[in-house]
């Protein structure tokens, strides 16, 4: 009886230890899969920032003998855009939790986007409130994409611990003021 039962302990603790080291290869990998989507996702919104501040950048100078084009820079716009589109899909399938950060984010693109376009349509009769208001609206996209990037690396923070990169890039929010460092 004392064989057979020594067997039966030896074919259970070989049973357990593989299924032990199968769910942490399992966990290994989705943390591994997750932590890729969500280092996507954060260079997707370093690239709409950096697309937006070029966009704006190039159609927003503050002297207005000098307005640009209203069609300068659409090719910013369009790539911003498309990693937009990009960052919803990611969120959408892998970040649910990251929905309200991103709406805020798309919602401070469209509002900046309109203010700009009013602005360009004022012309020479373009006052300061015009002006003001595109001020702000941009500072409420910057300040809406730095918390959108915050909630990226609090979620990877609160799913897989905190990395180096986490402490080297703290969340906060833009400055006030002009925020795309338009020479005046």
């Amino acid at each position: 009886m004392e064989p057979a039962l020594m067997f039966v302990t030896i074919v259970v603790s070989a049973a357990m230890a593989g299924v032990v080291t199968y769910a942490i290869n399992e966990s290994r990998e989705a943390r591994g899969f997750i932590g890729t989507k969500a280092e996507e996702l954060y260079c997707c919104a370093e690239s709409i920032d950096r697309e937006l501040s070029r966009f704006f950048g190039e159609r927003y100078c503050l002297i207005a003998a000098d307005r640009r084009r209203a069609d300068r820079g659409d090719d910013a716009l369009q790539t911003a855009g498309m990693k937009l589109v990009n960052a919803k899909m990611l969120v959408g399938f892998y970040f649910p939790s990251l929905s309200p950060a991103l709406a805020r984010a798309i919602a401070a693109v469209t509002t900046a986007h309109a203010s700009l376009r009013l602005w360009e349509k004022s012309g020479a009769s373009g006052g300061d409130d015009l002006l003001a208001g595109l001020d702000r609206d941009i500072v409420v996209l910057k300040d809406a994409l730095e918390a959108f990037k915050a909630a990226i690396i609090a979620n990877g923070r609160a799913s897989h611990g905190l990395s180096f990169a986490a402490w080297r890039r703290p969340a906060k929010p833009a400055i006030e003021g002009r925020v795309l460092r338009v020479a005046a």
